[in-house]
């Protein structure tokens, strides 16, 4: 997925316009739809900007790597992948639900071991 793409889904994933954007990277609101479009790239600090915005790597925006962020020398079983890969899609209503539930199963988990 090329940059234009991934910036255009994270900022929708956060319901956030090009202009709510801009204002945070302190741009005219024309500077994202440009970057979103092609017709402009970021330079390196916006670009680290916005990677550190939307908590993902500069090579997850760049379209270099599938991974939000990187893993570094890590093994990683498969099913932790597999859920990382479903995480990935979901949108922040979702991923805010899945976490108040994990909180929860820990709660249960934690009651059943007293």
């Amino acid at each position: 997925m090329k940059f234009n793409t991934r910036l255009r889904k994270l900022r929708l994933s956060h319901k956030l316009t090009q202009g709510d954007l801009a204002n945070y990277l302190g741009l005219k609101p024309t500077a994202i739809s440009n970057y979103e479009s092609q017709r402009n790239e970021p330079s390196f600090e916006k670009l680290i900007a916005l990677a550190e915005f939307f908590d993902v790597s500069c090579d997850y925006l760049l379209g270099v790597s599938n991974s939000y962020l990187p893993i570094e020398g890590e093994i990683i079983d498969k099913d932790l992948i597999e859920l990382f890969e479903m995480y990935q899609q979901l949108n922040i209503e979702s991923i805010n639900e899945l976490k108040s539930f994990s909180k929860y199963l820990l709660y249960r988990q934690e009651l059943q071991l007293q």
